[in-house]
């Protein structure tokens, strides 16, 4: 349905386009075989009405994507605010290794990130590197969530071993591991984001509410 609608309002707008430019002709074409001066100027006002009309057509298109990619961005920067005070947060930092315990961890946040993608308001091109990013942003939370959910469920089912916590969350924390990749993802997307759109407004200052180094 989302298609058809996609489809049915970019065959509208060729549609106007193409009529106003074949009128656009046809007023062209009367000019130039109008005989009295006097008559030229009825074909000349239309003609000017029509490339008017053109125009406007053109011109808020533009616009209502310019709007949309604004509001777009302005969600993502929201959305890179929250997941930042999750990554750094309490619910991700290592397990006392006197006292491990099972923990429910907070699942990272993705919904401006698919509307984004979904939308399609970054499919012009120039914005190839920040779709790149999103697709990897978005699949990495989506696999992380995931395995969050199966540690969880390992460690509340059943009894486990103060050992198997503290290996579980080793395995998180180490270097190479999902956790620390997550958080490169967010600096990269945080530094695309700073480089090439804070100038789009509202976006500068949602960024700047994070308070982190970018890196």
């Amino acid at each position: 349905m989302v298609l058809l609608g996609r489809l049915s309002r970019q065959f509208f707008a060729a549609a106007t386009i193409a009529c106003l430019l074949f009128a656009l002709g046809i007023c062209g074409w009367w000019l130039s075989t109008v005989d009295e001066a006097s008559g030229r100027f009825e074909p000349a006002t239309s003609g000017l009405a029509l490339v008017a009309a053109i125009t406007g057509v053109y011109a808020e298109r533009r616009a209502a994507a310019r709007e949309r990619r604004a509001q777009a961005l302005c969600a993502l920067a929201d959305e890179l605010v929250k997941n930042t005070e999750l990554l750094t947060g309490e619910g991700f930092a290592p397990l006392d290794p006197r006292f491990p315990r099972a923990r429910v961890h907070p699942r990272l946040v993705q919904s401006a990130t698919d509307a984004a993608l979904v939308s399609g308001v970054f499919s012009e091109p120039g914005h190839d590197d920040l779709m790149t990013l999103l697709h990897q942003w978005r699949d990495a939370v989506h696999d992380f969530n995931r395995r969050l959910d199966l540690a969880e469920l390992r460690t509340y089912v059943g009894e486990v071993l103060p050992g198997e916590l503290l290996a579980i969350d080793a395995a998180m924390h180490r270097e190479d591991g999902q956790l620390a990749g997550l958080r490169r993802r967010r600096a990269a997307l945080e530094s695309l984001l700073r480089e090439r759109y804070a100038v789009q407004p509202g976006v500068s200052a949602r960024l700047d509410r994070i308070g982190l180094p970018v890196g």
